[in-house]
């Protein structure tokens, strides 16, 4: 009887069980991130404190850079790269980043010695054990940044798991097909991948203090969920397009004419992005001024929230 009624689950259980959290993955996690601080901590024992803290430096100044430099190279990469100006300052953002960073840090390493070349027992136990302390630090930083981008993405796709379509698909029945199945990681295994490994590293009560220290905005999350729900579902990309705002953005003449281009059609249905990205069309609209600035007005997070509710 029992393998009668588990031959019989519902839709709905089995897109819940595709994302539902697993302790084995909180534990892999955990194992993970322990592994990382331990290295970060051999890391700054050997490095001693001066070079750790120009480390700190070099990292606080590469985000900055990556902040406000992303504009100085965005004359030098357009003839080169072809995309939409913003994804251009991004990437910008990222080289000029890299260079402060590959300065400030090779300026440490000849400033300071590391801790084995003192030649005092008592100053390498100092520059050590200073040096070790920072690298729990940075240990506990890098394991945040990691825990925020886990959470971020697996947001959006656990959102998209559960607000996508309910489908009465039949699962492959033969040894063949389901071998093609796992053969091919699609976008379905990908987000039910991502949503998983979310659920699973806020599973239980060490998920509950992992939550608690993110110290990320709980309403960034909620924006992030309330973009998978819409993108996954088209009777809330129709609300979405319905509220107020959005439909003078989808009637402005440069949209309309991505909407209407057959082969900007073509180039998303075949997944061909950078193409898509280097369409004169399509940098044309992304590099207007007067359109930036209209989605720059339009309030995306109240649309999102009017999109999402299941209610309207």
């Amino acid at each position: 009887m029992s393998l009668f009624l588990s031959a019989i689950r519902s839709p709905v259980s089995e897109i819940q069980s595709s994302a539902s959290g697993s302790t084995l993955w909180q534990i892999v996690f955990l194992s993970f991130a322990a592994v990382l601080l331990l290295l970060e901590v051999v890391r700054g024992y050997r490095l001693g404190l001066p070079r750790q803290l120009m480390r700190g430096a070099a990292i606080i100044a590469a985000y900055a850079a990556a902040y406000f430099g992303g504009q100085l190279l965005l004359p030098l990469l357009q003839p080169i790269l072809k995309w939409p100006d913003f994804i251009l300052t991004m990437i910008g953002g990222a080289i000029v980043a890299l260079v402060v960073y590959g300065l400030i840090a090779s300026l440490g390493s000849i400033l300071f010695k590391r801790t084995a070349q003192h030649g005092s027992a008592p100053v390498r136990l100092v520059y050590g054990l200073s040096g070790a302390v920072t690298g729990i630090v940075f240990g506990l930083f890098f394991i945040w940044l990691i825990l925020v981008g886990i959470r971020s993405v697996g947001s959006i796709a656990d959102a998209q798991v559960q607000a996508r379509p309910r489908t009465d698909a039949a699962p492959p029945s033969s040894r063949t097909d389901r071998s093609h199945a796992l053969e091919n990681l699609d976008a379905e295994s990908l987000t039910s991948f991502l949503a998983r490994l979310k659920n699973s590293v806020e599973l239980g009560s060490i998920g509950d203090l992992l939550k608690k220290t993110d110290v990320t905005p709980p309403a960034v999350y909620q924006i992030l969920k309330d973009v998978g729900t819409v993108s996954a579902n088209p009777e809330n990309a129709r609300r979405f397009l319905s509220f107020p705002g959005a439909v003078e953005l989808s009637e402005h003449p440069k949209i309309v004419a991505l909407r209407n281009d057959p082969e900007i059609a073509e180039l998303i249905r075949q997944g061909r992005i950078l193409e898509l990205l280097q369409h004169p069309r399509v940098l044309a609209a992304a590099n207007d001024p007067t359109l930036v600035e209209r989605v720059k007005q339009f309030d995306i997070k109240k649309a999102l929230e009017f999109a999402a509710k299941k209610d309207n």
